[in-house]
């Protein structure tokens, strides 16, 4: 067990993260995983993980980088991931005992501008999609390269879905929600739904080199496509910011029926949807703590 300071004021419930923390968003979470793993395994590999390194994974969530992150370094390395959402560290430490994956992790609960550890870390992560809720990402690398050893990893995995590309055809009720609805939810909120656009910028004012930036795009339509479903869920834990913000309302969004009318359109359309700019990762090696 190493320890480790952690910040002592860390809330049991996380009231301020536009998704929530409902048991449902807790669910969605572990939906996204499965979809984005094949590209975060991708990213964490040409990134240069490997055996025997120490991992330290920010805003770990219910700990699905965390654990990929461990069978990637396997018995002989190591990986704590923070998070300030207590019962959200819970569940990822019972998940971890589970999949009993034979290496060293671990879960904590902090705050990732306040934590700070004795050891010297191979490779800092931010778990998916982190700093586009931070109010100064620039500050958020800049503590997270800290971490860091000289010559190790920052690797950050972000998206923009502010910008959209194109679809076929044009205005489907994909597109219209994905870039209009949650959008403009995202932004109310006061996260930066183009983060992934200001990755190098954020990297060179935070003091580290030029990062290597990297970009996945997820194209569908088909019948069962995941698409339908992860909008919809994402939707859903959005439904008490939407209202909030007067937006839309549960019974104008209908989401019990949205999947199958978003297919429904889109077979009968012969559509190609193109989600999110999302597997936007930029790798930078730190040369020690930034300036």
């Amino acid at each position: 067990m190493h320890q480790l300071s952690q910040t002592q004021d860390s809330r049991d419930s996380v009231q301020d993260y536009v998704l929530g923390n409902r048991v449902q968003e807790q669910n969605r979470l572990q939906f996204q995983a499965a979809i984005l793993e094949k590209w975060t395994r991708q990213f964490f590999v040409s990134a240069g993980t490997e055996p025997g390194m120490r991992v330290l994974d920010l805003g770990c969530e219910m700990g699905d980088v965390s654990l990929l992150a461990a069978k990637l370094v396997g018995p002989t390395g190591s990986v704590i991931g923070i998070d300030r959402d207590r019962a959200i560290v819970e569940r990822a430490r019972e998940r971890a005992r589970r999949a009993a994956c034979g290496a060293n992790i671990e879960f904590l609960c902090a705050n990732v501008l306040e934590f700070e550890s004795p050891l010297d870390f191979d490779a800092v992560v931010g778990r998916r999609y982190i700093l586009l809720y931070q109010p100064d990402p620039v500050s958020a690398v800049r503590h997270a390269a800290k971490q860091v050893r000289s010559g190790g990893i920052v690797l950050f995995h972000e998206m923009d879905f502010a910008n959209p590309i194109r679809s076929y055809p044009y205005g489907t009720l994909f597109g219209r929600l994905l870039y209009g609805l949650i959008t403009d939810t995202f932004r109310r909120a006061g996260c930066h739904a183009d983060l992934a656009l200001h990755l190098t910028r954020i990297f060179r004012q935070a003091g580290l080199p030029w990062p290597t930036i990297k970009a996945e795009v997820p194209i569908g339509g088909e019948h069962g496509c995941y698409l339908y479903t992860w909008l919809a869920e994402t939707l859903r834990s959005l439904l008490p910011r939407i209202e909030q913000f007067n937006l839309a309302s549960a019974v104008e969004l209908d989401l019990d029926t949205l999947v199958d009318r978003m297919e429904t359109e889109a077979l009968a359309r012969h559509s190609q949807l193109i989600g999110s700019g999302r597997g936007l990762d930029p790798k930078a090696v730190s040369g020690g703590a930034p300036c």
